[in-house]
């Protein structure tokens, strides 16, 4: 399982911390990068050759801001997991390491059913950010062993405290802050 440093971009720096994106303190760490900062091509053309392979997450994560994306240099790039399923299978097929992401802030027996129309749909990674603590251990009690099973996880808790107790899901990715990343 691999470790993220969770992140916002924002205004050209990274939160919490105010830190420049070419601060040797990130130098060599995977982030999940949620950008709010507006679609700036400069920053995150110049954002992506510093942390190529860290996980792009943009604010509007369609079709669009994925090709954007990639063209700028991110490997792995977030999108919605609610846009249109042609979109979805495109960008799937477009981009290899596209990660479709859902928040918990809507129904989590909804983003399942979605999980379960999308499995034969899309590509492995799937991105499950959380909202409120324990929602993502709520999330994995309620999910078929069996569909979480079609997936690879990367998992962003509301807080860097939570653990998992869910053998049967792969974790590809755990996205952590330590001081907390409010989106």
């Amino acid at each position: 399982m691999e470790v993220f440093e969770r992140f916002v971009f924002n205004k050209g720096l990274l939160y919490p911390g105010a830190i420049k994106p070419d601060s040797v303190q990130l130098k060599n760490i995977k982030m999940l990068l949620h950008e709010r900062d507006g679609f700036n091509m400069n920053r995150i053309r110049k954002i992506a050759k510093l942390h190529p392979n860290s996980i792009w997450d943009p604010e509007k994560a369609d079709y669009g801001s994925l090709v954007d994306s990639i063209m700028l240099g991110f490997t792995y790039v977030t999108i919605d997991g609610w846009i249109d399923v042609s979109k979805l299978k495109i960008s799937h097929a477009l981009c290899k390491n596209a990660i479709t992401k859902f928040t918990l802030n809507k129904s989590i027996e909804r983003i399942i059913e979605r999980l379960d129309a999308l499995k034969n749909e899309i590509q492995r990674p799937i991105l499950i950010i959380g909202s409120e603590p324990g929602d993502i251990q709520q999330f994995f009690d309620i999910i078929n062993p069996k569909l979480a099973k079609f997936y690879d996880w990367y998992i962003a808790p509301s807080s860097s405290n939570e653990i998992l107790s869910n053998s049967y899901i792969k974790i590809k990715g755990w996205c952590k802050s330590s001081q907390g990343v409010i989106i």
